[in-house]
Order: structure tokens, then sequence, then C-alpha cells
């Protein structure tokens, strides 16, 4: 992620941020492949810690978006026209060709071989709303795209949107933000009958602008005492993965803010060497993130079935190899995918580059790898 301004002493990458990127969609893979093994086989009592504990990768992976997001703006500001149009085309190129892609694929299997989801086939028109990332419901009922996994990008979308009509008409985006997706939230909680709103209404939301907190604060400069990051990392981590969390409290307080403080954490960790060196060992597993986690609905089952076909029945083994397969086979996706289309696709489209001749001129240093 490009970033404009560049704190005093920080990192030219923050690997953190990667090495989160990581944990976010293991927690995740680990959870998907757990409800494969109970389809499967059956449920031994061995993986209700994957899949009560699996899902709040998603919720890492929203405080790390709003964070990414905020600081690739900012050498955009203070907007206009163009610093929009170029937000949009970085942000569009980043994740709707990976996405398109995936979704066809999909979408082939499901008119070539058939689909227990999709008994009946699949409908044009829901294909189509899958594609624009609009809120859909599924045949059985569920509030999932073709490719399951993508009914995290219609939030991205909608914090895009936000920025963007931000940068365009020249607001600080992550205040503007707070107030048009907060007033989303409270308007949707009146509006639950409407698909759009139902879906949009939830807490996520304000998890995407704490990531966007955060990186306020670190642009800042915000100095905070040697032993505070270790215990904020530590307080989010049994925050996160306490076992008896009490009933009845919303998302945000169980998950999104412990994730916040691990997000928050990792970033001010990360100044220190050692930390830094470690965090760089999972650079490529990071950048392979969204790889994984778009190509794992298709590669877990089919993992499944080649496991089964060689007799393999142990599922611990079935649970590590496709664990293991999983994130190898993502990362050659992104290397050899991924990586290489997108390139071509932000130098022949313009998206590479400062935006304005005020962030040409001072040619500030990345802060991170990736936007």
């Amino acid at each position: 992620m490009s970033g404009a301004v560049r704190r005093a002493g920080a990192p030219a990458q923050l690997n953190g941020i990667q090495l989160l990127r990581f944990v976010a969609v293991f927690l995740v893979l680990a959870s998907h492949i757990v409800l494969e093994i109970w389809r499967r086989y059956a449920d031994d009592g061995r993986y209700h810690f994957w899949h009560e504990f699996g899902p709040m990768g998603v919720d890492i992976f929203f405080v790390i978006s709003g964070f990414v997001i905020t600081i690739s703006t900012l050498k955009l500001e203070p907007g206009g026209a163009a610093a929009a149009w170029l937000f949009c085309k970085r942000r569009l190129i980043r994740i709707v060709p990976m996405y398109w892609f995936y979704t066809g694929l999909k979408a082939a299997l499901i008119v070539g071989v058939g689909s227990r989801a999709f008994p009946a086939g699949l409908d044009p028109r829901f294909l189509l709303e899958s594609l624009l990332f609009f809120p859909v419901v599924n045949p059985a009922g569920q509030r999932l795209p073709v490719l399951e996994s993508g009914w995290t990008l219609s939030f991205e979308m909608l914090f895009y949107a936000a920025f963007a009509l931000a940068l365009w008409r020249r607001l600080p985006p992550l205040r503007f933000s707070l107030v048009l997706l907060g007033g989303l939230l409270f308007v949707s909680q009146f509006l639950r009958d409407y698909l759009w709103f139902d879906f949009f209404g939830r807490s996520l939301l304000l998890e995407f602008l704490l990531g966007g907190l955060i990186a306020r604060l670190w642009v800042r400069g915000l100095t905070l005492p040697p032993a505070l990051p270790p215990l904020l990392l530590l307080v989010s981590l049994v925050w996160l993965f306490w076992p008896a969390k009490p009933d009845g409290l919303d998302r945000l307080l169980t998950v999104g803010l412990p994730s916040a403080l691990l997000v928050m954490s990792m970033v001010w960790l990360e100044r220190h060497a050692l930390v830094a060196r470690v965090c760089a060992r999972f650079k490529l597993l990071g950048d392979a993130s969204y790889s994984v986690y778009l190509s794992h609905g298709l590669l877990v089952p089919a993992m499944f079935m080649v496991l089964q076909k060689a007799g393999v029945q142990n599922t611990a083994v079935v649970f590590a190899l496709t664990l293991a397969g999983a994130l190898a086979l993502g990362c050659v996706l992104y290397l050899a995918l991924e990586q290489p289309l997108t390139a071509r696709l932000n130098r022949r489209w313009g998206a590479a580059g400062p935006a304005t001749p005020a962030a040409a001129a001072a040619r500030p240093p990345e802060t991170m790898q990736k936007e």
C-alpha cells in the first residue's frame, strides 16, 4: 500500500499488517475447513475452537482495511475529481479482477457440474448482482453471492464509495465516512425489512472506521509508552479468545474492539527490530491473503474429494493437509496470477504513481507494500 506520510522512525513497510492479514485468512480458512469436515465426515468434537473463533478473521480484515485505505488516501488529499477517480481505479484494480475471475470459475462449475446450493441452476440475475457486489440472497436463503466469501467485498465497496465521495467533495475522508456510515447504521435499525439496509446495518461498518482511526493516530506520530503495545497485544488476544463471552453483546464489543487493539499493537510493536524481522517472514503469506481468501472456497472442496478418493479418513490429517494445501496454492495463484495481473492493469490504466503535482514533487517513501 502506498502512503503519502511516513512517520518518523517508521519502517519502510508495515509487515505487521501483512502478518495479521495471514492470521486473518488462516482463521477464516480453518473455520471453513471444519465446516467441510463436519459435512463430509462427522463432528468428533475436536474442531470447535476453529469453528467458534475462525470467523473473527473477517473482523481483523475489516480493521486492516480501514487502516490501509485511510493511509492510501493521504497523498490524494485534499482531493478533487481527479484524486477520487485515481482512488477508485486503484481500489477496483486491486479487488475486482480477481473476484470476477473466481466468481466466473464458480459459476462455470455450477453450470457444468451442478451444485447442491443451486439445485435449479444459476439464475443470471443472481450472478450479475453477485458480480456487482450487491447484497443478495441465494437459493438456500443465505445472504451470500455466487462466490460465498465475496459477501465481505460488498462492505469493501461501500467503504470505497464513502472515501471516493469524500475525496471528490474535498472532505476529510475518515470523518465523512463516520457520518455517512454511522448514519446508515442508525437508519438501518428501522428498515430491517429491506435487504440492503438489513445487510449493511451491522457493526462491521464501525470496525472499518476503527482501523481508519488507528491509521490517523499512527500517521500523526502518536507515541506510546514502551510497555503499552505488548500489553495491548496481550489484552487483545485474551479478549478475542476468551471462551465465555457474555451472550447478547454486539459483535463490535466481543470481536471488533479487540481486533482493533490487535492491529494497533502490531503497528506500534514493529518499531522494534526483532518484531519487524519476524513479521517480514510472513510478507508473502500476507500478500497472498486475498488470493487465498477468494480461492479457498473452490480449493477446499476439491482437496476433500481428492483425499477421500485416496482413502484418507483421519480428520486431523485431512484438516492439516487441506489447510497447508490451500495456503500453498493460494500463494502460487498470487504469484502467477494476481500479482502480475494487478501490476499490468495498474500500468495500463495509469493507477500507479502520485496523484497530484504536490505528491509528485514530494515523492514520499512508501509506508507499506500493498494497497
